[in-house]
């Protein structure tokens, strides 16, 4: 029998109602919704805001609106070392969002007008259709996004160029700004139509990335080419910085190196094998200099690599899966923290087979900023969001360690917590995989 029938439907129902409990589930989903109903007590009650390794609490941002999450972590990853040179008060420390955001978006455009022009076959069934269709100019990214900007451009403090309401917001602008970026493909594919040169088009090109700042500059703020800083530090001494540009800022007051930063992955999906080097096609913002790439490997040796960090006071910029499992009113992220296997009688994907099948995804990143262990074994980990202070527990969500288990995708760790072994992992010719699989 390949199809429904209406002898089927009665059936179904004749089963449904032998049960009695079914009906009082119903009637309680029905009402109060399926989470609320199918919360889990249980671990509720036995997940503690306590952790014996934690880092100080430090100024918590808010994105609102926005999918700049993997900025705010990259920021929230160097801000406190950017104070602590300053000699400012860690806690209350912040550094510009949107100038990293804005010159995002321009180098997106850069990249993609370079491979319209570049690419002598172009048509719209290939296998980068989807970048050039659909994910042109996207606001997401990855660590390896946020460190070419910053190497690239520096960083300036947040009240030099902060956040207005069309980066917070970014809806809209990220739609127009999209919608130009796509006219222009049409333009530079109709001047290759023509048998323009490469040089001619290369200029025309360098006029549409002024119109692209323009309207960014427009929407949120011109880029400040220099700027003077002044500020109080510590010890309640004024300090003036004079004309100093966002690159030697950089230089001077960030001491973090961003790039011995290696991406260690678990992607343990049926085309993935652990101790390989992946790398993400066609996936980038500043042309030629960003690629996304991770060794995989068990899940062990992520916490093993992220408890180093943590042990030595340093944040673990990660990336995981959150539409599932996770609770923000109660700030709480559990694997079993919904009951749904036990009232609708239902098998859960594995993490193999949700990523095998697109279900879970590298969909939102944030900082690990904490760990209990107990008796060797570790229980939980305290994760710093970017959604402000007033959601989870004070801008914090607490992770049960079986949510690490079976939604974190990746850890960033510096190279000399890496074993002599594991860092000549990075020496191998990457795999390349589609820029549409769940990384």
């Amino acid at each position: 029998m390949k199809s429904i029938n209406l002898e089927n439907i009665k059936k179904f129902d004749e089963a449904y109602k032998l049960d009695k409990n079914n009906k009082l589930i119903e009637n309680a989903i029905k009402n109060v919704g399926i989470n609320k109903f199918c919360l889990n007590n249980d671990v509720i009650n036995k997940t503690y805001n306590i952790f014996n390794i934690e880092l100080p609490k430090s100024k918590i941002y808010n994105q609102v609106d926005s999918e700049r999450c993997w900025i705010h972590a990259g920021i929230n990853l160097i801000k406190n070392n950017v104070a602590k040179n300053l000699n400012i008060e860690e806690s209350e420390y912040a550094l510009s969002i949107n100038y990293l955001a804005f010159l995002d978006k321009l180098e997106k455009s850069n990249s993609l007008y370079n491979k319209v022009i570049e690419n002598d076959n172009f048509n719209f069934d290939d296998e980068v259709k989807q970048f050039y269709l659909t994910s042109s100019v996207y606001e997401g990214g990855y660590f390896e996004y946020f460190r070419s900007l910053v190497n690239k451009y520096g960083i300036v403090p947040e009240h030099i160029m902060p956040d207005v309401e069309s980066s917070t917001n970014s809806t809209q602008l990220t739609k127009l700004f999209r919608d130009k970026v796509k006219k222009d493909i049409f333009k530079l594919l109709d001047l290759k139509k023509k048998k323009e040169s490469k040089e001619q088009i290369f200029s025309k090109k360098q006029i549409m990335l002024e119109e692209n700042y323009s309207l960014l500059s427009k929407c949120i703020g011109k880029l400040p080419i220099s700027f003077d800083y002044e500020y109080k530090d510590k010890d309640d001494k004024y300090i003036k910085i004079s004309n100093i540009t966002p690159i030697e800022f950089a230089n001077k007051y960030l001491t973090i190196n961003l790039n011995d930063l290696k991406g260690i992955a678990n992607v343990p999906m049926y085309n993935k094998e652990y101790n390989k080097l992946y790398k993400k096609k066609h996936t980038e913002n500043v042309f030629g200099n960003s690629d996304v790439e991770f060794i995989n490997m068990p899940i062990n040796i992520l916490k093993e690599l992220a408890i180093k960090h943590l042990k030595d006071g340093i944040p673990v910029y990660f990336g995981c899966d959150m539409k599932k499992m996770r609770d923000n009113d109660l700030g709480i992220m559990d694997s079993t923290l919904y009951n749904y296997k036990e009232v609708f009688n239902i098998d859960l994907l594995s993490k193999e087979e949700a990523l095998s099948l697109y279900d879970i995804d590298y969909q939102h990143v944030m900082l690990i900023t904490g760990v209990h262990i107990e008796n060797d074994k570790i229980v939980r980990w305290k994760i710093e969001d970017s959604y402000g202070d007033k959601v989870h527990k004070d801008g914090y969500y607490i992770m049960n360690d079986n949510f690490f288990d079976d939604f974190v995708i990746e850890v960033m760790i510096d190279k000399k917590y890496l074993s002599k072994e594991q860092l000549e992992l990075f020496n191998q010719k990457p795999i390349l995989f589609d820029m549409n699989e769940p990384f």
